[in-house]
């Protein structure tokens, strides 16, 4: 459908409704100009006749929401009350700067740590909203009378949005009196929150000191372990549900990432670090950067497998080694199928990777695009491909592989790609990565609708 100023109307999401469940493809309406654009999605699976609605921020490249099998009058109210939320905050955005509505407070979180900024707003009773920019993205926190109400960061929001910004330590903030926010998802005090967060700091500080992160290899440094003895070993560590943790290091194999590991155990920031903290604390298990590549000794020695390379490099681009958009969809296909024949799960995800350069955000330049892509490639598992996607974009074959999986993947693998800036003999730039993520069966059961949903927001 074309583009169009106004939000859509009831009729004209029933129309795009109907037009989903007759042909059996996506259905997309673009509305709203730049910075305020939107993309609305709908798509109707033809197996259980069940639809699922998307609202995306394209300029942003952020995904608002997904919804499942609502009526339209229900997905018309939720657009209304996103646009409504969006406009405010931009036009509060625009007149940052003008003498009509300044910050109250802003600054560096070098000089103000999170825990001290909330502290000093709660101490001041402040009414308003909080505005952090960082690396690991945009956060918003709003207040009333001091206490905090209401919070997004990332995929988090609520209790676990406010946890896990405590251990952002980079960026900007600003502060705005603002009349007070009517959403509620902050539920438990600000006190336990500041001192669950406090202890979050000082372990995420504690594995940061030692070189751990998302793409560290665990190694386990008992060969057997009794349910007993892992229980006495973590009980004088940090306070983390045991189950989760017996769970977490059931995965642990010597051959995995934490970000491997996070796929196979979905876990927020504020769940994995106590845990990642209490396994090497406690001693169970050790670190490393990189381990033995098994897959490349278990190789039969009586085969020829420069054959291999030769078929490979007929399915790569040359000026990046990354396989080719017509190999993705013969791969894709192949997967459709045995998911068709056995059931096996499977996600898509896309990568819209740039650079922003002062003022403006741009492609990236190949040398910087081979460096970005050689840190995908090694952070992906071994059964996993790469390929370029269309144009300008990238996307990830994940087989095995459930949305929740997919999600924490996708995120946790833009959050490593823009912590991590770019530099040259002009400067430091900071990579700008927008992802998006389906699976099947869990977001859908079509090829089309699958691609569709996977598609990363474009800046």
């Amino acid at each position: 459908m074309p583009r169009q100023d106004s939000p859509p109307t009831v009729e004209q999401l029933s129309l795009m409704q109907a037009q989903a469940a007759s042909s059996g493809q996506v259905q997309q309406l673009p509305f709203g100009k730049v910075p305020e654009d939107y993309l609305l999605k709908v798509m109707c699976d033809r197996n259980s006749a069940a639809f699922k609605w998307r609202l995306e921020r394209p300029s942003k490249g952020l995904i608002e929401w997904e919804e499942g099998n609502r009526e339209v009058q229900n997905i018309h109210t939720l657009i209304i009350r996103r646009v409504m939320q969006a406009q405010t905050h931009s036009e509060q955005f625009r007149t940052l700067r003008t003498k009509v509505h300044k910050p109250t407070l802003e600054g560096e979180l070098q000089d103000m740590p999170v825990p001290n900024l909330i502290q000093s707003i709660q101490m001041n009773k402040g009414t308003g909203r909080l505005e952090i920019e960082s690396s690991s993205g945009e956060a918003f926190v709003y207040f009333v009378q001091g206490e905090p109400v209401h919070s997004v960061f990332n995929d988090s929001e609520g209790d676990e949005g406010v946890l896990e910004l405590m251990s952002v330590s980079q960026g900007n903030f600003r502060f705005f009196k603002e009349p007070k926010c009517n959403e509620k998802t902050v539920t438990r005090p600000l006190q336990v929150l500041l001192m669950e967060g406090a202890a979050l700091v000082d372990h995420f500080a504690f594995l940061t000191k030692l070189g751990v992160g998302l793409e560290t290899f665990l190694i386990r440094n008992h060969a057997t372990m009794s349910e007993t003895l892992f229980e006495q070993m973590v009980k004088d560590g940090c306070g983390a549900p045991m189950d989760t943790q017996k769970r977490f290091y059931q995965e642990v194999d010597n051959q995995s990432t934490i970000l491997e590991i996070l796929r196979r155990v979905p876990l927020s920031k504020s769940r994995w670090v106590p845990i990642v903290f209490n396994l090497i604390s406690c001693g169970l298990c050790s670190y490393r950067d990189r381990v033995p590549d098994l897959g490349a000794t278990s190789r039969d020695a009586t085969i020829d497998w420069t054959q291999v390379k030769r078929v490979e490099s007929v399915l790569r681009r040359p000026d990046t080694g990354v396989y080719t958009y017509p190999a993705f969809l013969l791969f894709l296909e192949k997967e459709f199928f045995r998911y068709e024949r056995f059931k096996t799960p499977f996600a898509v995800m896309t990568l819209d990777i740039k650079v922003r350069r002062k003022d403006s955000i741009e492609p990236l330049p190949m040398e910087a695009l081979k460096e970005v892509l050689e840190r995908v490639n090694k952070l992906i598992r071994r059964t996993d491909m790469l390929f370029h996607y269309e144009t300008l974009g990238f996307a990830i074959l994940m087989p095995e592989t459930g949305f929740e999986s997919a999600k924490i993947f996708a995120l946790r693998l833009a959050e490593i790609l823009m912590s991590k800036h770019l530099a040259n003999e002009k400067g430091s730039y900071p990579i700008v990565a927008s992802v998006g993520f389906a699976a099947l069966p869990d977001s859908c059961e079509s090829l089309g609708a699958l691609i569709s949903l996977a598609q990363a927001p474009s800046r």
